[in-house]
């Protein structure tokens, strides 16, 4: 199978997150698994592992250190104006995209990842079409944007911070699964954080 028609196979179906840390696995050269490899290969969908991941390191310990959290939602807010604004993929600084990690370390990422993984995998699929369709990516992408910007603000708040990135990780999620379900549950998470937003400031 070309490498064209593996990325336009990745998240279809089945298993959509096993199958993008999958791929990644599979664009390994001489041993070491590049940024810039699997972005191209997951094509349009490589914004949505890029939400979860950050999405994730908001709203956990991981951006304990103030400001921390901030700085993703910056991060989070850049990306998602390149998905509003039509990008195919991300594009990254040269530095960024150069950033390889072992295959071995990413199979052993994989084999400790397997039940989490499984476990969401059985909850999301392709469905809903009409709520994960390009004008719905758009939007969400607008959203997104704006969960970034909100968790500028919402570090300085203890625990704040994880709703808006929270509701990140389910966009992220829908982009790369093409769930319209979890696409909606997660506008609904943005109404929920404008809710707090609101109160809170």
């Amino acid at each position: 199978m070309t490498a064209s028609k593996q990325s336009h196979s990745i998240g279809d179906g089945e298993a959509p997150l096993e199958s993008i840390v999958d791929d990644a696995i599979s664009r390994s050269e001489n041993g070491r698994v590049s940024l810039r490899a699997v972005l191209k290969a997951w094509n349009d969908r490589s914004y949505g592992p890029l939400f979860i991941v950050l999405g994730f390191v908001g709203g956990t310990p991981l951006a304990v250190i103030p400001g921390a959290a901030a700085i993703v939602g910056v991060v989070i807010a850049i990306l998602a104006l390149q998905m509003a604004l039509g990008l195919n993929h991300p594009w990254l600084p040269d530095v960024a995209l150069k950033q390889s990690i072992s295959e071995e370390k990413l199979r052993e990422m994989r084999r400790k990842l397997d039940k989490p993984l499984r476990f969401v995998d059985h909850l999301i699929t392709q469905r809903w079409t009409w709520a994960a369709g390009e004008a719905m990516r758009r939007a969400a992408a607008i959203f997104v944007m704006a969960l970034g910007i909100v968790m500028i603000p919402f570090d300085a708040v203890p625990f704040a911070v994880a709703a808006p990135a929270w509701t990140v990780v389910l966009f992220g999620v829908a982009i790369t699964a093409r769930d319209g379900l979890v696409m909606t549950l997660a506008l609904a998470g943005c109404l929920a954080v404008g809710f707090l937003a609101v109160r809170a400031f």
